[in-house]
């Protein structure tokens, strides 16, 4: 089954959010709310970001958030995200890859 380009987030543990997948495989999740790293949507959301294979990515630290690291192994989120670094995370996650 094809992957949706958009979802909602299920609201079972009071969060709010949505994911989208590019066309490139990456997959974009913006969550806010409890037990969320986020103040609970009033400035900030949680942010993660995987590949079609699974893969997960975090900001580069080294290049002021200018690029996506690829994670070997695990998983990981980045947290406490502002609207604008959530449109610059959305931005790099569409050309990854391209």
């Amino acid at each position: 089954m094809k992957e949706k380009a958009f979802e909602t987030r299920d609201k079972a543990f009071d969060q709010d959010g949505f994911k989208m997948t590019f066309a490139n495989g990456f997959t974009v999740s913006v969550v806010f709310g409890k037990y969320t790293f986020s103040d609970e949507g009033e400035t900030t959301a949680e942010v993660a970001v995987w590949d079609k294979d699974g893969f997960w990515y975090v900001l580069n630290e080294e290049d002021n958030h200018m690029s996506l690291i690829k994670l070997e192994t695990g998983s990981d989120v980045m947290g406490r995200c502002t609207a604008d670094l959530v449109a610059s995370i959305m931005n790099l996650a569409r050309k990854e890859g391209i």
